[in-house]
Formats: structure tokens, sequence, C-alpha cells
């Protein structure tokens, strides 16, 4: 059910004193003049407010609806981990298409194909993706490439519905790549080791977890603002890698993986390990250490809240693991 109550618009010291006094959100390792500079200026409390997820609230007694010891400086913490985290998971992602791509190209010089028919092929089973290329055909950055290999009549029906009134198709494999987003390379990489079975394994369960974290970082959603247990069921293959983890125990690793972010996370830190090699993966897997660092930079904020220092300490096991 939508929620009907308007909430009128307040200013920094209006949230500042509400927040203080109803939501029992301290004011000690930041001052109140400092939060309301902070929000006045770097950032909006909506999305600072969402990290209050990760933090209990008094059941009863005279507290009762308050959060348990949350101070301000502690939501500003994990706003900033947060960003350095969706930073360093843009890079990872990217790392992986491109991988991913060069890996899908050279398995198919092995076939006798000659790398037209199989976008046709795979075109005609995903029309909508037609559709989504027609409306690039003016990029800066890819209309040159549709412009040369695809080709388009179109009309509009009366009610203003587009209409593809013919589609011809000369895209080889190699600049089809280079077109599609990241969600419809997806389909493409399912599609072509489904329909072309080869010695490479189908990561596509891995992928799709990848998909929703990149999605999430290229929106600039906040990823760490509900680090709960319980929403999530882990795959066979990432609950496997975990459990090869020496020092990670079968109830850590079960609570762990069944919070979504974190089992979306370390499903980019597996598949990343098994597709992305050379000098790219080592400077990428120092940034990862120096991530756990930054991380840990103000871990005394959070040693009273078990849920993060519980997945701050796995997710820093995994990398220590494979760095």
């Amino acid at each position: 059910m939508l929620r009907t109550l308007n909430k009128p618009k307040m200013s920094p010291e209006d949230i500042i004193s509400k927040i203080k006094n109803e939501k029992g959100i301290k004011f000690e390792e930041t001052s109140e003049d400092e939060a309301i500079q902070y929000l006045r200026y770097k950032n909006n409390y909506f999305r600072l407010a969402s990290y209050r997820k990760n933090y209990d609230k008094y059941m009863a007694g005279p507290n009762i609806g308050k959060y348990i010891d949350l101070d301000f400086a502690y939501l500003i913490e994990l706003s900033a981990i947060d960003m350095h985290l969706r930073f360093q998971i843009i890079k990872m992602c990217l790392d992986i298409e491109h991988s991913l791509k060069v890996l899908l190209l050279s398995e198919f010089e092995k076939d006798s194909e000659d790398g037209y028919e199989i976008v046709k092929d795979f075109l005609d089973r995903n029309k909508w993706i037609i559709e989504d290329i027609y409306r690039k055909r003016n990029s800066p950055y890819v209309g040159d490439l549709i412009g040369n290999w695809f080709s388009f009549e179109t009309h509009f029906s009366a009610i203003g519905k587009l209409i593809f009134d013919k589609v011809e198709i000369r895209c080889p494999i190699w600049a089809f790549l280079e077109i599609v987003t990241f969600g419809e390379f997806i389909k493409f990489y399912d599609f072509y080791y489904e329909a072309y079975p080869k010695k490479n394994v189908n990561y596509i369960g891995e992928l799709n977890s990848v998909k929703s974290l990149r999605n999430a970082c290229a929106h600039n959603n906040c990823i760490i603002h509900n680090l709960r247990a319980g929403y999530s069921r882990p795959s066979a293959t990432i609950s496997q890698f975990v459990a090869k983890i020496p020092n990670i125990k079968k109830a850590e690793r079960k609570r762990n993986l069944s919070s979504r972010p974190i089992y979306e996370f370390i499903s980019l830190i597996y598949l990343y390990n098994r597709v992305v090699s050379g000098s790219v993966k080592i400077h990428r897997y120092e940034e990862l250490k120096a991530l756990i660092v930054r991380m840990e930079k103000r871990k005394h904020y959070f040693i009273k809240q078990q849920i993060l220092t519980a997945s701050f300490k796995f997710i820093k096991k995994i990398v220590d693991f494979i760095t």
C-alpha cells in the first residue's frame, strides 16, 4: 500500500533537530553545526539516512523507536565507503565485460561460421534489441557502426507506435559486441554458449548478479545501505567458492551470502578472478586491498554494530584469499 502522508520540506537545521530528538541519532563524533554544513553542501539526508537500515532500534523502554548507538558521523563514513566501493565495482565490471568479449571472440575464431549469421539468429529471437539499436543510430559513440551494419525502414502508427517495415542486418559479431549494452551482451553471451557449446564455462549465473550490481552503481544507488541477512539465496558456485576459504566457517558463509549486496559483490570477485588476467588484474587487486584499508579507516565507529563489523570482516577474508 502506498504511503499517502505528505512530508514537509525541511531545512538542514530542521532535519538535525528531528533526527536528534525523534530518532536518537547522536552528534558526538560530528557536531550539529558540522552536520548542518554537510547536509547543506555535500549530501542530502534522504540518501544518507538509507544507511540507518544497518542499525537496530530500541524495542521497549523510554527510547523505544530510537536508534541504538548511531552517530551522524557513522552515516557519513558509510556513505564515503559506499562511494569508494561503487567506483571499484564499476572498474571491475568494465574489465569483466572486456575480458569476456575477448574470450568469446577467441572462441568464435575456432568456428567455421562467417560471424554474420549468429548475429541475425540472435536478433531474430530478441527483436526488442533491434529497437534499442535503432534508438542509438545517432549516437556519437556507436552511430557510425550502426549505420555501417544496419539499415531501417520505419513508420509510426496512428497511436504513435514505432513500426519497423524493413530491417537489414549485415553485422558481424565483432562489430555487434561494440554496439550492444552490457545487459544485451549477457543475453548474447548466454545464447552463444547454449547454441554453440564450447569448452568454456558459461558464467551466466554470476553475470546476472554482476549485472544487478553494475546497474545499481551506474545509477549511483547506495550499495551497502542494508547488509542484513536473509534477502538472497546464493548459487552453488559461489557457496562452493567461499567454502574453500579456510578461515570462513559455514555459519559465517551462509549468513553473509544471504545478504544480497554481499552476495553480488562476492560474485563479482569470483568472476573477476576467473576471467580477467594480466597486469590489469594485478593493478585491480592492489586497488581492492586499498579499498579494504579504506573500509577499516574508522572501524572503531562500528565496533558495537555486529552487522557491519561481520560484513566487513567477511569481505576482507575473501579479498585476502584471492589477492
